[in-house]
């Protein structure tokens, strides 16, 4: 509950008070000596912290409540209007939790001062390097993930110094301002300590091996230095690379399908369930067998019954298709293909699920690979596959339409929105409270889109838009539109070009704003010119100059250690926690400059739930990529009971764990219900395909999964629906004089 409070940026006193500042722990030997220390450190705080709380209110008073201590746009967000960098100042207390520079005398608001990746630079990146290290030397958890290798608070307190003064000294490559800049471009800030603590380990490798014990042979068993080793068949091979590289609407992946219409082997491999989806009906409509294989369903028609010729036959006797559309991670490296396509390249950069697509490239054994992406992606892929003595053609494509930026912005007026617009917000409740002004104060009906709705809920709010009879007229989305659905959009206007990021509130990227805004405009239809704008008049400038910027060049790829590294690294530490033996592997790891490791705090809280039970260690391993988001309770409670079944081999069926109701949602809260339990009926669907002799009742699921879908599509039609619009037009006064500032 704790984590999705933090989520949610309304974490209580509680939560926050466990932060405390780092003094040295008591020992048996000079307990006397550092009850002394303790003391005085205190003493030094009561001193000093009538003057630290004068310069704070100084510095607030100076910076306002849209300043230093505020959000985005001069609204208060509570606790993520204190964005950036955050330290805790012993000076203020557990509770006081302040953006803090170590260069200055007061403290700053780094989200305020946050770049856009277009504008991230070596000095931001020094001054976050340097607050950062401080941090790394005070906090209580970064001592506590090193104890767990066995260093001592005496030994931790000694080398972080050290590491931190050779950190600002230059003498750490990988923590250089230079070469931060591009990763910062894309990470959070957690990942960025996490950085910080795996190069303290390679730190102490090279300066201290001592205070590890066995620190070398540990970082030899998990070495993740040579990826392209892990597929030593598909090295085998003479495979042909080329890119298809364009902007959004340019006919990249058009071109990239045409190749799987040879009647030959070929697999798809897509972003998102929705394309793959896609892809498998589009073959089968032009009479070419194919199958659809995702982490939640398969799908293999009798191609006899609907008239189409299989491939072949493989040696059992089955059909063999000959398209296989799947989503990314579930494409098979055990199979050969004659032609393969990558879907959004540009996503191998991606912090979360950038592995899937490094797997793709180094290890698919097909003798021809179609990329397609952002032409940002073609230099890291060029050096990847020359690692491997591979070349790569490159095929650029331009924009089959037009697309401008406005000179206009709706000004904060409701009544300027028009048939055909698409308005991008970024959270699920800003979505609907923006759906239900715009149809009471101009009677437009409007569709939805985000990213917690179902796929095929969201295919379904798709097709109303774009049908010219259904009378919805708008559609409200998230960057949830960017990607994978095909809309008829005039134009596109965004609320706000910052978004929430998990952590920090940060600018929209150039990349997202780009793809998202590319959106405007369908070839060969009414709406061939695309144009894109703002709601405010101040986001105009800003936008326009995303629009046109080119997205920085991506720095490094996402890999994912193999299950067989993980679990003899499990053998050094028998008797550790999955949920711990997973962190230390991440912070010990060696990684190649052009990799990186992905963030896999998600998989981290997934193994803390299932900590308690009896699975081994490759079970566990499966468990925590199941689709399963544990900042929800009933995600959480269902994984539990998930991971009793498997741990205890009795069977589990659906109708055990869903309780869904009989009627449609009346408002988002019960909305969102629908979405929680839809997750649920998917995460059983995935484990019956990965634990098949406990998950009996998939059929039964698969039907509750399209009831869920339906009604949940029954509600969005009635959800904020309203009978006449209001006459005032503008948000509300306080934002009108914004609009007109």
């Amino acid at each position: 509950m704790q984590s999705c409070l933090r989520a949610l940026g309304s974490c209580p006193k509680e939560v926050s008070a466990k932060r405390r500042v780092l003094l040295p722990l008591t020992t048996t030997t000079d307990n006397s000596k550092l009850l002394h220390t303790n003391t005085t450190n205190l003493r030094s705080i009561s001193r000093t912290s009538k003057k630290r709380m004068k310069e704070i209110k100084e510095a607030k008073d100076k910076h306002g409540s849209s300043g230093a201590f505020g959000g985005f746009g001069g609204r208060s967000t509570g606790d993520r209007g204190l964005t950036g960098v955050m330290r805790l100042s012993p000076r203020l207390g557990p509770n006081k939790r302040q953006p803090y520079d170590s260069k200055l005398s007061s403290p700053i608001d780094l989200a305020q001062e946050w770049p856009s990746d277009a504008d991230m630079n070596e000095e931001f990146a020094e001054k976050l390097l340097d607050t950062q290290l401080d941090w790394f030397c005070t906090e209580k958890s970064v001592f506590h993930r090193c104890a767990l290798f066995g260093i001592s608070q005496p030994k931790f307190n000694e080398w972080s110094v050290t590491y931190a003064q050779a950190a600002r000294d230059g003498k750490i490559e990988r923590l250089l301002p230079k070469n931060l800049v591009s990763s910062l471009r894309h990470i959070r800030k957690s990942v960025f300590n996490d950085i910080l603590v795996n190069q303290f380990f390679a730190f102490l490798e090279k300066e201290a091996p001592h205070v590890v014990e066995n620190i070398g042979y540990l970082r030899e068993i998990s070495d993740l230095r040579f990826p392209h080793e892990w597929n030593a068949r598909a090295r085998s091979m003479k495979r042909r690379i080329i890119m298809h590289v364009g902007p959004t609407n340019s006919g990249k992946t058009y071109h990239a399908l045409q190749r799987l219409k040879i009647p030959s082997a070929s697999v798809y491999c897509s972003p998102l369930r929705l394309l793959a989806h896609e892809v498998y009906t589009r073959m089968l409509s032009e009479g070419i067998s194919s199958v659809l294989i995702t982490g939640e369903e398969r799908k293999k028609p009798v191609y006899e019954d609907i008239g189409i010729k299989p491939l072949g036959y493989n040696y059992r006797g089955d059909v063999s298709p000959q398209v296989m559309s799947c989503t990314i991670e579930m494409c098979s490296f055990q199979h050969d293909y004659k032609i393969a396509v990558i879907d959004e390249i540009q996503m191998i950069n991606d912090r979360q699920r950038g592995w899937a697509w490094t797997s793709a490239l180094l290890g698919l054994r097909a003798e021809e690979i179609h990329l397609c992406g952002e032409p940002s992606a073609v230099p890291l892929v060029k050096r990847i596959c020359a690692s491997i003595d591979e070349e790569v053609e490159v095929r650029e494509y331009t924009r089959l339409g037009p697309l401008k930026v406005s000179e206009k912005s709706l000004w904060g007026n409701w009544s300027n929105i028009e048939k055909g617009d698409c308005v991008v917000t970024f959270s699920r409740k800003e979505i609907y409270e923006t759906k239900k002004i715009i149809e009471q104060r101009t009677g437009l009906r409007c569709a939805v889109i985000y990213g917690g709705l179902p796929p095929e809920a969201r295919a379904k709010q798709a097709k109303l838009f774009n049908d010219p009879d259904s009378e919805y007229d708008v559609m409200v989305a998230s960057d949830a539109v960017g990607m994978g659905i095909n809309l008829n959009i005039k134009r596109v206007v965004f609320m706000t070009l910052s978004k929430w990021d998990g952590e920090v509130v940060r600018p929209v990227s150039v990349s997202q704003t780009r793809q998202i805004g590319g959106r405007a405009g369908r070839f060969k239809t009414s709406n061939d010119v695309g144009i894109v704008t703002s709601f405010w008049h101040a986001d105009l400038k800003n936008l326009d100059r995303l629009m046109h910027t080119q997205p920085q060049e991506l720095d490094a790829a996402g890999i994912q250690a193999p299950s067989e590294i993980v679990e003899l690294f499990s053998h050094q530490f028998p008797k550790m926690s999955f949920k711990n033996l997973w962190r230390m592997f991440c912070d010990i790891a060696t990684v190649e400059s052009d990799y990186f490791l992905c963030n896999f705090n998600a998989q981290e809280e997934i193994a803390d739930v299932i900590e308690s039970y009896p699975l081994s260690v490759r079970e566990k391993y499966r468990f925590i990529y199941s689709p399963v988001q544990t900042k929800h309770p009933l995600d959480v409670m269902c994984l539990r009971k998930f991971a009793e079944a498997v741990a205890y081999k009795k069977e589990c069926r659906i109708e055990d764990i869903v309780k869904l109701p009989d009627t449609p949602p009346k408002n988002r809260e019960m909305a969102h219900e629908f979405e929680q339990w839809h997750r649920v009926i998917s995460s059983y669907i995935w484990m019956s395909m990965n634990f098949a002799y406990v998950f009996k009742s998939t059929n039964e699921a698969v039907l509750l999964k399209e009831k869920c879908e339906r009604l949940l599509h029954e509600g969005l039609l009635t959800i904020g629906r309203t009978k006449r619009p209001k006459k005032n037009n503008y948000c509300d006064p306080e934002l009108k004089i914004h609009a007109l500032a």
